[in-house]
């Protein structure tokens, strides 16, 4: 009550000089004016005053095309906790909004590619808020928190002066590899998910004692129970950022991620920043799109470069340039051969 009261005094300290004005003689299209800033200005405090309302938990909410059964006291009371845990938090939200704009189109486009359900961008929220440099205190590393072994396993390429876990092409590739093998054990994207969160031996285990394969029924790790919930949240409220008191205009959105991926061969050891300079890019920037670098230099070897869409034609062009690198045609047959 008391944000609404300041409301209505603020309305009214702002509506004055509009009155006086019109007594002086201001003429009509100042008036307009002012009745337009005026309107805006109650736009904007009405929003403020709905941010104030606790947010209603939705009566229906899916994942993967799983109805997710809030009717239940405990899925209800589970989901609750990551839902009210997030949605306070709007700086962290805006950001996420954000980032799933810009990673939507190249996340979406693997996934439809591959054939599975869009919702698994929103595991990419829950593992790494969408941060492709992300690395856990476990040393899982990239947007979809890879650990090396399972990383290595899944065809992600890691030596000294490469690791593809911060590729958001190839982990993204990798990553729905992973989810649809594990999909494939246990016939559930729920479950799939889980086993991506606590390791499919682990949902073996708990299926086999449990004689049942409902994730709702599942007894699980409290982490990895979290971690389904807390993806479903994500998806609610990211997916309707208006509703949660989230109306971010479109111009500030970040720019979507847009690369073309460019096999060079080196045939002597190079030093990145004449890879920046062929894109025509300060060298933050070409680290920025090419993460999986983690060296100045690269020894001869096959390498894959991200170039942004807009700088195909320059890199193309300054490549020429560079005495021991060329761009090559064809795929390597067993990634980067980095010194080898």
């Amino acid at each position: 009550m008391k944000h609404l009261a300041l409301s209505v005094v603020a309305l009214f300290l702002l509506a004055s000089p509009l009155w006086a004005e019109t007594e002086t003689g201001q003429g009509p299209a100042a008036v307009e004016k002012k009745v337009s800033d005026l309107e805006r200005e109650v736009a904007s405090l009405k929003q403020e005053i709905g941010y104030l309302k606790m947010p209603v938990v939705p009566q229906r909410l899916t994942l993967c095309d799983r109805t997710i059964p809030l009717s239940d006291a405990d899925v209800r009371e589970d989901f609750e906790r990551e839902f009210y845990q997030l949605v306070q938090d709007k700086g962290l939200l805006t950001i996420l909004v954000k980032r799933y704009s810009k990673f939507f189109t190249v996340v979406s486009g693997e996934l439809k590619q591959a054939n599975m359900p869009i919702d698994l961008i929103y595991l990419a929220i829950a593992e790494s808020y969408l941060n492709p440099r992300a690395v856990s205190r476990a040393d899982a590393g990239g947007m979809w928190q890879f650990v090396r072994d399972t990383a290595k396993r899944e065809g992600l390429f890691i030596n000294d002066q490469i690791d593809e876990r911060y590729s958001v092409t190839r982990s993204t590739r990798s990553a729905l590899q992973y989810l649809g093998q594990l999909h494939d054990e246990f016939g559930d994207w729920l479950v799939a998910m889980a086993a991506y969160n606590a390791g499919e031996a682990r949902l073996r285990e708990a299926i086999a004692n449990q004689n049942t394969r409902d994730f709702f029924q599942l007894f699980l790790p409290q982490e990895t129970n979290r971690y389904i919930f807390r993806i479903a949240a994500v998806k609610e409220i990211v997916g309707n950022p208006k509703k949660y008191g989230l109306p971010i205009e479109k111009a500030d959105y970040y720019r979507p991620y847009a690369v073309e991926e460019v096999t060079i061969n080196v045939e002597k050891e190079t030093h990145t920043a004449t890879l920046a300079q062929a894109m025509d890019l300060p060298y933050k920037t070409f680290r920025e799109y090419n993460l999986h670098i983690r060296k100045y230099t690269l020894p001869r070897g096959v390498y894959r470069l991200y170039v942004p869409v807009e700088k195909r034609e320059t890199f193309f062009k300054g490549i020429e340039a560079c005495p021991y690198v060329s761009v090559r045609q064809e795929e390597p047959v067993s990634g980067p051969s980095d010194g080898e």
